[in-house]
């Protein structure tokens, strides 16, 4: 269609929608106007007072019909509970946190419930669990503290602190305050991100620390390029932990593999990097 086609049809469009528009406020008028006259007291003069009631001036009948209505509002009012409330918005805020924290630990709780009793073993293909956890671990941070090379001493636990110290010149105390702005926000965007996936921060960071304590991280990379290839494949490890991890470790445990399949993604490397 060409562009002289185009503004034709809109043209023709736009004057049909006139013509309703138009047909819509005579209705409107004329229900208004009907009802003005229904409510009319019997006896009185149809155009006066239908010319009273466009004038503003209302008849003695409505009058009284009006101060009834505002007597019945004013009790109605007044009978209305005070604390009501129809919005999802916590109506009070510190009760909000105070239950948003208490909800943390009970998970906090259940998820150290699911970690106990379950031996440490360091050794076979169990030492993939952990490597999962650890390089989940490394990745997060190297996401975070994308220019920094050296992460030792840096945990998923004090990244808070770290931003802080890395912001921070270390001879006049001077923060930066626009890189450290710029962290914080890489921080709390990948969080975000992660927490679509069911990653807390205020939970996952301690049981990572758990699997990599517990089953220990992988002492050398791969030799076999078919091992390699099977450590990489998301499948194989799914697979791993729902048959040779204990059963109520399996949800985290999984739940960290799918993190790790999106940060490995977002980097554009290989599930463990090395």
């Amino acid at each position: 269609m060409s562009l002289e086609q185009t503004a034709a049809a809109l043209q023709a469009k736009n004057d049909q929608l006139a013509q309703e528009n138009y047909h819509l406020k005579t209705m409107l008028g004329l229900l208004q106007r009907n009802d003005l006259k229904a409510r009319m007291p019997s006896g009185s003069s149809s155009d006066d007072t239908l010319a009273d009631l466009i004038a503003g001036n209302k008849p003695s009948g409505l009058w009284q019909n009006t101060v009834d209505e505002q007597h019945f509002r004013r009790d109605l009012k007044q009978t209305r509970p005070k604390l009501e409330h129809r919005t999802s918005s916590p109506i009070n805020f510190k009760s909000f946190l105070q239950s948003s924290v208490l909800k943390d630990a009970e998970e906090a709780a259940e998820l150290q419930t699911r970690q106990t009793d379950v031996a440490p073993c360091a050794s076979g293909p169990t030492r993939l669990f952990g490597e999962i956890a650890y390089q989940l671990d490394r990745r997060i941070l190297s996401y975070v503290f994308q220019a920094h090379q050296r992460l030792y001493g840096f945990t998923l636990l004090n990244i808070p602190e770290k931003i802080i110290e890395v912001s921070t010149h270390p001879l006049t105390g001077k923060v930066d305050g626009a890189y450290q702005l710029h962290l914080s926000k890489r921080y709390t965007e990948l969080m975000e991100l992660l927490g679509q996936l069911g990653y807390k921060a205020a939970l996952h960071p301690a049981f990572c620390e758990f699997v990599v304590n517990t089953y220990g991280i992988l002492k050398e990379r791969p030799t076999r390029s078919s091992q390699e290839a099977s450590y990489n494949d998301p499948d194989f490890l799914m697979s791993l932990i729902e048959n040779a991890a204990p059963r109520r470790l399996h949800k985290d445990l999984l739940l960290l593999l799918s993190c790790l399949c999106y940060m490995a993604a977002k980097d554009n490397k290989p599930l463990l990097a090395w």
